[in-house]
């Protein structure tokens, strides 16, 4: 076997072990979602289980258990999925508009100003847990679906900000100054052409905004006891409070949460590693 052959086995062997060690997690999570009561329970390791069954998915719909009660899975689906749409998008408005002034303007500290924007998300979230605790609870704001929204879009800005002034950077000044002088103001620059040239960028930014929206769960447990703003991830965690753990809901409740996060990452992978890889030369 020559040199090229035996490299090209190594690559295959390195790629199949990447995909066993990714994927054989998702597998065995897709198998316990079928499993009884008794299989995930048992104390015998095996990977298949004795007894197939969908009873863990009808449990965790219609919202049955040992003790009766559970939280609602659909009303938690809901929320999540708004709260973190809105999210993305007040993220996404709010965000363009001070990644472009950043970009394209030249105003006093405005490279302090940026910088101190990167330095408030390195503060730890749980510093200001309490602080935002008292102040939200003063102003009657627990149990909102609002106030999530608020406190993710406060947290997930600078991310956005320092993505896409990366990107807004890139575009050749000349293209925008032509514009102007063709008397197109400087908001018609950023949605004629700085928006769409920056697509990319827009569309990873909103994925990754999403998908952070979507798996919290500090805030979400903190500032949420009903279950009219409880979000999923608060949801599958009370699947084993109660006085009892069932392993099968909190399973079948995990895979159902995580489905669209991998819908999201198969549908837009070409996005999300154009603008990491993009943003970052960019940057």
């Amino acid at each position: 076997m020559n040199r090229n052959k035996l490299q090209t086995v190594f690559v295959y062997l390195g790629v199949l072990a990447v995909l066993v060690f990714t994927l054989a997690p998702i597998v065995l999570l897709v198998v316990a979602t079928f499993s009884s009561d008794n299989d995930l329970n048992s104390k015998t390791l095996h990977f298949m289980p004795d007894q197939w069954t969908h009873k863990n998915y009808i449990n965790v719909f219609l919202g049955k258990a040992s003790d009766g009660s559970l939280p609602p899975f659909l009303k938690a689906l809901e929320n999540s999925l708004i709260i973190s749409l809105s999210t993305t998008l007040l993220s996404l408005f709010i965000g363009m508009f001070a990644a472009y002034a950043y970009a394209r303007f030249r105003f006093r500290g405005q490279q302090k100003l940026l910088v101190s924007i990167l330095g408030f998300r390195m503060v730890p979230e749980i510093v200001l847990l309490i602080p935002l605790y008292v102040m939200l609870a003063r102003m009657g704001m627990i149990n909102e679906r609002s106030t999530l929204v608020m406190i993710y879009t406060t947290f997930n800005l600078p991310f956005v900000i320092w993505m896409l002034q990366g990107y807004f950077r890139s575009i050749p000044r000349s293209l925008e100054e032509s514009a102007l002088m063709d008397g197109v103001s400087h908001l018609g620059v950023l949605f004629r052409f700085a928006i769409p040239l920056s697509l990319p960028g827009i569309i990873a930014a909103a994925i990754f905004v999403f998908l952070i929206s979507w798996d919290e769960f500090m805030f979400a447990t903190i500032f949420t006891s009903t279950y009219d703003a409880k979000t999923i991830t608060v949801a599958i965690s009370e699947f084993s409070k109660r006085g009892m753990i069932d392993f099968g809901m909190q399973i079948t409740g995990g895979f159902l949460a995580s489905l669209p996060p991998i819908i999201l990452a198969l549908f837009f992978q070409k996005y999300i590693i154009n603008g990491l890889t993009e943003g970052s030369e960019k940057g």
